[in-house]
């Protein structure tokens, strides 16, 4: 049960807008820093989350990435990073808001913005390619 408690906060601080750190997690569940991060290490190792290599810290809770990327998204006074475009898609949909998602064509660095209007794509555009099979993203989750 805790390790639930953790993955929903860190889902609920990403939703809000936040970035979850170990220390504020301990704060806001009353737990020690030690039951946070033995929770991490659990839901990491169950590719619930990703930690930070380095730090151990919440580095992505699909779609939501800690750290800044190419896939911004902004919509009603919030904003959040997103690992990929397909993350970026779900954002909106999984916080209940109408949004902008920017990003840059990896191809030729033209700028690429959609919108997402009452859970729906306006004017869908362009191609997504994967590089990496899907069967292959846990491999090198940082990457993919």
């Amino acid at each position: 049960m805790p390790d639930a408690r953790v993955r929903h906060a860190i889902y609920r601080t990403f939703s809000e807008g936040g970035i979850p750190r170990s220390e504020m997690l301990s704060h806001q569940l009353r737990m020690t820093l030690a039951e946070i991060r033995s929770a991490m290490e659990r839901l990491h190792a169950a590719h619930a989350i990703v930690l930070d290599p380095s730090t151990r810290e919440p580095w992505m809770a699909l779609p939501f990435s800690s750290v800044p990327t190419l896939f911004a998204v902004e919509g009603a006074g919030r904003s959040w990073f997103a690992n990929c475009a397909w993350d970026a898609f779900g954002i909106p949909n999984l916080v209940g808001v109408d949004a902008v998602i920017s990003t840059t064509c990896q191809d030729c660095e033209a700028q690429i913005v959609y919108r997402v209007e009452n859970e729906t794509l306006v004017d869908a555009h362009g191609v997504v390619h994967f590089a990496v099979p899907a069967a292959k993203w846990w491999d090198d989750i940082g990457f993919t």
